[in-house]
């Protein structure tokens, strides 16, 4: 195993991706964290600058999750194994057409889903460019799930980067 890691580690260093793997590794690894209870009701978005930032089915949610922010950090951190989260930022969305001041304080956001989807299997990438791309960098990796998961991350990142670089182009 410590060769795979060294493998995976020398690839994310040589091509820069390391900063964008964890990044998005913390939004993936959300509902694993924080517990299928919370991952019911708090959905995590998208990640930036040190900051998750989760949507929350309604206001109580909001304060719950400031309450345990310091436990899902630690919790991502130490999975993640690099101290790159550093606030945990929520938001919910208020229904159309009124203002939050005049909602009950039980309301809920009408707009969330009923049931978030809990963590996923493992599925194989797009057969693109990307995805090819990927699976030659990974094909040494001999952990079935390691590579599955690596194989994904780097795609994933691979397609991102892309789209950065056309949306620069514009």
């Amino acid at each position: 195993m410590d060769n795979v890691r060294g493998i995976v580690n020398e690839i994310l260093d040589q091509r820069g991706w390391r900063g964008p793997v964890l990044e998005r590794m913390a939004v993936e690894i959300w509902p694993e964290v924080a517990g299928e209870n919370i991952a019911r009701n708090a959905i995590a978005q998208r990640f930036k600058n040190g900051v998750l930032y989760v949507r929350v089915r309604s206001p109580q949610w909001t304060h719950e999750l400031h309450f345990l922010e310091a436990r899902l950090v630690t919790r991502l951190n130490g999975r993640l194994r690099q101290q790159i989260v550093q606030k945990i930022r929520c938001s919910i969305t208020t229904p159309q057409g009124m203002l939050q001041k005049n909602l009950k304080p039980d309301w809920e956001d009408p707009s969330f889903p009923k049931a978030p989807p809990l963590p996923k299997q493992i599925k194989a990438v797009e057969n693109d460019e990307a995805a090819k791309y990927a699976r030659e960098i990974v094909s040494k990796i001999q952990d079935p799930e390691m590579r599955a998961v690596m194989e994904r991350l780097i795609a994933t990142t691979t397609r991102a980067n892309e789209a950065k670089k056309e949306d620069s182009s514009k």
